[in-house]
């Protein structure tokens, strides 16, 4: 039995695969299978793919019809054969000790599962951008020897909802996975790793993480995320969320988390869908939430340009009106800034310019002061010279 199973849905991904499958490949970690299921690509993807199999016999290739990448990663999930579950989408790369570094970490915690954190980048520059990790859990665990440290969702419950739902952030346990039944990425064609996600959280008694950024993710414009046509199905995701959640008997301990989520989500896709029918939607769902959830006190926990936009929802009869009203607003809120920033201005000068104007006078007083000074010398050498006369 190999150490890692690498599972990798592969869809019309051949400008970006052999850098992907490469950097899985050259792992200082060698021990590990690598799944790799072409889930019916029309491009040159599975000729890249007998490639490399030809060169290295841990690759093991499935080529099926499109199903999706919810069922392609059952798929490899049913085939794996390794102690460790590890999913990578073939658009990003991993740093070389990417897999070592996670299996130190979760065998030595002997975790369910172990975090990493993320790193994205874009073709179009050589930066690397580290400002949305995915995980920082540093700042819940300060001064943590993360060799030796374990958690559950008590101990970091934003993170169970409002995180990176991505497979690819965690190195799984097998057995652990296999202990429930219903372990399953949905088949719905986006967001299928949200569930999962939620499901890995809420059962794991042992979670760990490794504190660095060893996953690279291409930001690809055309990949299966960024396709605003999926946005309607966040609606299903939510609703499956909740269930699962209900499920576990945890709603209401989750309550000021979900809601936090469910209105994230929906207002993430709102102006990428683009339709009237998405926005009446999203106003029956946030009309729900104001009038069954929204307390004061979840309101609290809600970040106000977030809730400026859920209000200007239900304000707004149509995508049209919310679009107008959000550009006043935004404009509004411009001028108001570029007011501060005017009287910030102001300020500075009219202090710069009472500080010159003491200075003057300061300098003005000194001068006089030397004048009368002079002038009482001459007076008193003008006396002295008449007393001695």
């Amino acid at each position: 039995m190999v150490k890692i199973s690498v599972i990798l849905p592969i869809y019309n991904i051949a400008n970006f695969l052999e850098e992907s499958l490469k950097s899985v490949l050259n792992q200082t970690l060698k021990d590990i299978e690598v799944i790799c299921i072409n889930d019916g690509s029309t491009d040159n993807s599975l000729e890249i793919l007998n490639k490399f199999a030809k060169k290295d016999n841990r690759i093991k290739i499935i080529d099926k019809k499109n199903e999706g990448t919810g069922v392609t990663r059952n798929i490899g999930l049913n085939e794996a054969s390794g102690d460790y579950i590890y999913f990578f989408d073939p658009d990003d790369y991993i740093v070389e000790n990417t897999l070592y570094e996670l299996y130190e970490n979760i065998t030595l915690n002997n975790s369910d599962f172990v975090l990493l954190k993320i790193a994205r980048f874009r073709e179009d520059t050589d930066e690397i951008d580290y400002s949305r990790p995915g995980f920082k859990l540093e700042d819940i665990f300060p001064n943590k020897d993360f060799n030796n440290f374990v958690f559950n969702y008590h101990d970091a419950k934003y993170y169970v909802l409002n995180a990176s739902f991505a497979p690819w952030t965690k190195l799984y346990r097998k057995e652990f996975l296999d202990s429930y039944d219903d372990f399953i990425f949905d088949s719905v064609p986006a967001f299928e790793d949200v569930p999962f996600h939620v499901k890995s959280m809420l059962r794991a008694k042992r979670i760990s993480y490794v504190p660095k950024f060893l996953y690279r993710y291409r930001y690809n414009p055309n990949s299966n995320s960024n396709d605003p046509i999926h946005g309607k199905f966040i609606f299903k995701i939510c609703k499956l969320v909740e269930e699962i959640l209900r499920k576990e008997n945890l709603f209401e301990e989750f309550i000021d988390e979900f809601i936090l989520f469910k209105i994230n989500q929906i207002l993430a896709y709102l102006i990428p869908a683009s339709s009237e029918k998405y926005f009446q939607k999203a106003k029956i769902e946030f009309r729900i939430i104001e009038k069954k959830f929204l307390n004061d006190e979840i309101k609290k926990k809600i970040p106000m340009m977030t809730l400026q936009k859920f209000n200007l929802i239900l304000k707004s009869n149509s995508l049209y009106e919310f679009i107008n009203l959000k550009m006043i607003q935004e404009e509004t809120e411009n001028l108001s800034k570029i007011n501060q920033d005017i009287n910030i201005l102001f300020k500075k000068l009219n202090n710069q310019y009472n500080n010159l104007y003491l200075i003057q006078q300061s300098s003005k007083q000194k001068k006089r002061s030397i004048t009368l000074k002079k002038s009482s010398e001459d007076i008193l050498d003008y006396i002295e010279n008449k007393s001695k006369s």
